[in-house]
């Protein structure tokens, strides 16, 4: 994402971004600074130049978006394409559609966070194929190695990568690494050479956990919002998400509180058996 940030500014020749309130891409003074803005309530020395568009993503965000774009010092817009990091966040397709167009109308780049939402986690080999996004910069990480090794990637059109390439700064002390490097081809020949077992099995599996949560009896409302093996629980409660997580995890199931709900990430390909035995824990939890 670091880098992400110097390409645009590098090709555009403009410093300013815009992301969405809430969003995490990162715990970096640059990421953090185009993320949520209580980060600028413990850390004073976050970029300033970085402006937030408030949730929820719709026709009238779409509009305030447009509305910082035509002013034309905006080196890109950064979201991820289905928001893991704000409850699983599905934008509608016509949305995104309008978004790139704006974006490439005003000369903005669009920046796609697909760290955690890439390599099959919402059905679709990346999250920005549900919405037919062509990103200018694509941002990769997580699933890259198979959780083995630690490594990123920024991936560019040919045209910001020349740019980057010419007046950047790329050299990493913890870059490409030889064994992250092989774990990551080993991984991505894995993906695929059995790519549509692996995204057939995403599908088969949302459906099975969207029918079991959907028949759960929350104490609190949940709205259930699941995308592949992306699956959101909001309760509008933080303490409620909290108790659920809280007992889960003692429980032996992982999962995560957020805000006022819960993410549950279960591996791609996680079997009937396997999610039955989760989904056991989670309703005896509630």
């Amino acid at each position: 994402m670091e880098l992400a940030l110097q390409a645009a500014m590098v090709h555009t020749g403009r410093r300013k971004f815009l992301s969405l309130e809430g969003s995490y891409h990162g715990n970096t003074i640059g990421t953090l600074s185009i993320a949520d803005s209580d980060n600028r309530k413990k850390f004073r020395n976050l970029l300033p130049f970085c402006q937030k568009i408030p949730t929820p993503f719709d026709s009238r965000a779409l509009g305030k978006i447009e509305a910082k774009l035509k002013r034309r010092d905006l080196a890109a817009f950064i979201m991820e394409p289905i928001s893991i990091n704000l409850g699983v966040l599905i934008p509608e397709k016509a949305l995104m559609t309008e978004l790139q167009r704006l974006c490439k109308r005003y000369g903005t780049l669009l920046v796609m966070d697909e760290v955690a939402c890439g390599f099959g986690r919402t059905g679709k080999l990346f999250a920005s194929e549900h919405f037919g996004l062509a990103p200018d910069i694509m941002c990769l990480g997580k699933a890259i190695t198979g959780g083995v090794a630690g490594m990123g990637a920024t991936i560019t059109t040919e045209e910001v990568g020349e740019s980057l390439a010419e007046d950047g700064s790329t050299w990493s002390t913890f870059g490409w690494h030889p064994r992250s490097v092989a774990v990551a081809i080993a991984t991505l020949r894995y993906i695929i050479r059995t790519q549509k077992k692996l995204l057939d099995n995403v599908a088969a599996m949302s459906e099975y956990f969207r029918a079991r949560l959907s028949q759960m009896e929350f104490r609190k409302s949940a709205s259930i919002r699941i995308q592949g093996l992306a699956i959101g629980l909001d309760f509008g409660d933080e303490e409620y998400a909290e108790e659920i997580a809280g007992k889960a995890r003692r429980n032996g199931l992982l999962v995560t509180s957020q805000s006022e709900g819960i993410l549950l990430l279960p591996a791609l390909t996680i079997d009937r058996r396997v999610a039955e035995r989760g989904l056991a824990i989670l309703e005896d939890c509630i």
